[in-house]
């Protein structure tokens, strides 16, 4: 991929966000393939301009949703891009359950120049308006995703770190429905924290969670802690076919996963050497009763997951791909 005057892209670029999750994950791996990255929090215009004087920057990077995408600030990042002739990257994480709610809009007000998602079945959408667009996956940092001293306050045998759903559309549903309802009905010592489980709708979900599971909202920065501080983690899934974030930053903090079993999960780990699987309520039972009882097997299997994904799953290795994509 080249920047509009032939130079390639290798150069200075401007990454326009707020959200540690992006600026701790892509924003340094575009920095360990080579780059150099300024992280920006805001997308007011005025703001833009004093940074382009003093950065000159050859691209704007921009990611998912965040409180910074108001749709003025979308609008500014639009004309700042045109004004200065700027390659703009956007990164479309929302897809593809937001694809139309989300990412469209966005790329018909802020024109990015290349679009690159989570999703492999929205590149042909992209491509189809004239976008440079490749998949481009989650992965972790294992400069920031790593292991950290336990703390006494997640200690837990199970912990979940996930957002609850709304309407709970797709595989997200039947993923919570079989890791964690059967672990809460029988009283398993688990720990449940991010936003929107003290509003789960029994109705919708097919259970309830009690107010001792929930932990509330955690910060990012804390979740490396999490992982390290619990026996087992729930990587919980929203589609049987790709893989969320969190499955990567755990595993390379160390963390013990218990995932579903899904395509998406054999395609790209060994269940039984990178982590553990389960298909069905029952079997989440079994697993977490043996894996409990077998400390060893549980932190060697833990220990082997995090040097997979830290030697093939990590954003110098999508910076690269990014970089590359044409």
């Amino acid at each position: 991929m080249t920047c509009t005057n032939g130079r390639r892209l290798l150069m200075r670029i401007l990454f326009v966000d707020r959200d540690p999750q992006y600026i701790n994950g892509m924003a340094e791996g575009l920095r360990q393939a080579g780059c150099s990255v300024m992280v920006h929090r805001s997308g007011d215009l005025e703001e833009l301009e004093a940074v382009y004087e003093l950065f000159r920057p050859h691209v704007l990077f921009t990611a998912g949703w965040n409180s910074l995408h108001s749709k003025d600030n979308i609008k500014s990042l639009g004309e700042f891009t045109r004004r200065h002739n700027l390659v703009h990257v956007y990164w479309a994480t929302e897809d593809p359950r937001w694809t139309k709610e989300w990412s469209l809009p966005y790329v018909k007000e802020a024109k990015p120049t290349h679009i690159f998602t989570i999703d492999p079945d929205s590149v042909p959408i992209y491509k189809k308006m004239g976008k440079v667009s490749a998949y481009i996956p989650w992965a972790c940092n294992p400069k920031f995703h790593r292991p950290v001293s336990p703390k006494k306050e997640y200690r837990c045998d199970i912990a979940v770190v996930a957002t609850a759903g709304v309407t709970w559309q797709g595989y997200r549903k039947h993923a919570v429905r079989m890791l964690i309802k059967p672990l809460v009905e029988k009283g398993y010592d688990i720990k449940i924290w991010g936003k929107r489980w003290d509003k789960l709708d029994s109705d919708i979900v097919g259970f309830t969670v009690p107010e001792k599971y929930i932990c509330g909202k955690l910060p990012y920065e804390e979740t490396n802690a999490v992982y390290s501080s619990a026996k087992i983690v729930l990587g919980i899934q929203s589609r049987v076919d790709d893989l969320t974030a969190r499955t990567f930053e755990i595993m390379a903090a160390g963390g013990f996963m218990l995932a579903p079993d899904i395509p998406a999960i054999r395609k790209t780990f060994v269940p039984g050497k990178h982590l553990a699987v389960a298909g069905s309520e029952e079997e989440t039972l079994k697993v977490v009763d043996y894996y409990l009882t077998h400390a060893d097997e549980r932190q060697r299997i833990a220990a082997q997951g995090r040097k997979f994904v830290t030697r093939n799953h990590t954003y110098y290795h999508r910076a690269k791909e990014l970089l590359e994509s044409e």
